[in-house]
């Protein structure tokens, strides 16, 4: 008995002291409570870039194909991940899974990481992912590009993700856009003076105008040199190297070096703007009247490339002049009332009047091309394995009307190869059977040693590729615009070689 009572007393103190421990904790909660994790301090600067849509009313670059070019191709990171709310492109320091605190916007995952994308001795280059199509476009353009101080978390999964960007308006910029139409490509000609408060309004708002277009200034283009204006001159002078950070000399202040660098950028800009306008030029002259079912070859793949640009073509570049490719016709036809029913003569088939509706809606993008929203970030991908525009494919839509059928006054005869072994634009990254096609014709011509023929399109079929490119006169230097990657003008000459 006498040991039981003692076991008794035991568990009772034992309760007794369990209860003051539950006491404890409930009085001084903050003492037993988890420290708040807090990241590694850096300055950031934050842009934005979106996943551009065929058949937008806007682009940055004015184009489909030349935002693809300046975001990526919008699908997935450096990584493999697929693009989310949420995903963060970072300098190569950022390892993928590194957690990024930005004011405002909330905590973000790295998932790529980009050429542009550098660690600057001040701050690190950001870059957040704000949608798809011209509302991603939207917030992008007015999110722009913002120095601030964030925080890092090397470790994975440091903290809850909570990227929230809703609060951006999605809406493209009005007072921005109306100022752009109303003129073409900025003069950089109006940059050789300083400008100051004392300058004309005239003067600077196209101060503002310009570090808008290059996304520092989100004010009003009003003609009045206050301290947004100056804030938006330090975040252009820092992301461009001409200050260290907001502390140094001549922060806010458009001396001889910011105007240099104001000049030079509106420069770049404007060679660029040309350059998409003589490619898209080249790409109307190239073609052909005169083209209906049963053609196949180049210059229907031109045909198809021209109606994807103008977002009426949906399937796949192939070359061939299918049913998908006489409903984009057909909707041509209808909205430049060529013809107005599918049984109408002509319906489907690309002619002469079909041509002219066609050169006049490409003319009309061209002359509108400097007028669109400029180039606002500088994010270059990391070259991974992603789909190219060739080998996008669309569920097609159910049909709308009845089949078409042409007179057979519009029938051509049947070309005398059904198909092409080149038929789609490659490049590097890419894999697949038309790879291994390419790589086993470099080997029989000599650029590409035996053994090579992987189906896996690497650097040293790249160079084998430039190789062949140079011999031929598709390039003249290995650095030129379209070395390296196959393209219409490679794919005509290679299936000139089988």
């Amino acid at each position: 008995m006498e040991a039981i009572h003692s076991k008794n007393n035991l568990f009772s103190k034992l309760i007794a002291v369990s209860l003051a421990i539950l006491q404890l904790l409930a009085l001084t909660p903050s003492a037993f409570a988890k420290s708040p994790v807090v990241g590694e301090k850096r300055m950031m600067m934050v842009s934005a870039y979106y996943s551009p849509l065929p058949a937008q009313r806007f682009y940055m670059r004015g184009s489909y194909e030349a935002d693809k070019k300046l975001n990526g191709r919008g699908t997935n990171g450096a990584d493999g991940t697929q693009v989310y709310v949420g995903m963060m492109a970072a300098p190569k320091t950022y390892r993928f899974g590194t957690q990024v605190k930005v004011p405002g916007l909330g905590v973000g995952v790295v998932h790529d990481r980009g050429g542009a994308i550098l660690a600057k001795k001040g701050y690190d280059r950001i870059d957040v992912w704000m949608g798809s199509g011209e509302e991603g476009l939207g917030r992008a353009l007015n999110w722009g590009m913002r120095l601030v101080e964030g925080e890092v978390y090397w470790e994975r999964d440091t903290v809850q993700p909570d990227v929230d960007f809703s609060w951006l308006p999605s809406e493209l910029p009005k007072d921005t856009l109306n100022r752009l139409m109303a003129r073409t490509m900025l003069n950089p000609t109006v940059f050789a003076k300083p400008i100051t408060k004392a300058s004309s309004k005239a003067d600077i708002s196209d101060l503002q105008e310009a570090l808008r277009m290059f996304g520092t200034y989100r004010g009003p283009v009003n003609g009045v040199y206050d301290s947004d204006t100056r804030e938006a001159i330090t975040v252009f002078q820092i992301a461009e190297g001409v200050i260290l950070n907001t502390n140094s000399i001549g922060s806010g202040n458009l001396g001889p070096k910011t105007l240099g660098a104001l000049k030079s950028k509106i420069e770049n800009f404007n060679s660029t703007v040309l350059k998409e306008q003589t490619r898209l030029k080249d790409n109307l002259s190239e073609l052909s009247v005169g083209l209906g079912k049963k053609d196949n070859g180049e210059k229907v793949y031109k045909m198809q490339q021209m109606l994807w640009e103008l977002g009426y073509y949906k399937g796949t570049l192939s070359g061939r002049y299918d049913s998908i490719t006489m409903d984009a016709v057909f909707a041509v036809q209808k909205a430049n009332g060529i013809v107005r029913a599918t049984w109408d003569p002509g319906a489907g088939y690309y002619g002469k009047k079909t041509h002219q509706a066609l050169i006049a809606a490409v003319d009309l993008k061209i002359s509108t091309l400097m007028k669109y929203p400029a180039e606002m970030q500088v994010w270059v991908p990391a070259k991974i394995d992603l789909p190219t525009v060739s080998q996008l494919r669309y569920d097609a839509a159910p049909d709308s009307h009845a089949p078409l059928a042409f007179d057979l006054k519009f029938e051509t005869p049947q070309s005398t190869s059904n198909s092409l072994a080149f038929d789609q634009d490659m490049s590097l990254g890419d894999k697949g059977a038309s790879v291994q096609t390419l790589q086993k014709l470099l080997i029989q011509q000599g650029f590409l040693a035996k053994g090579l023929d992987t189906g896996t399109f690497g650097e040293k079929t790249e160079k084998a590729l430039i190789q062949l490119q140079l011999k031929k006169g598709i390039v003249s230097t290995s650095d030129q615009h379209g070395a390296g990657v196959v393209g219409p003008k490679t794919r005509q000459l290679l299936n000139s070689l089988i």
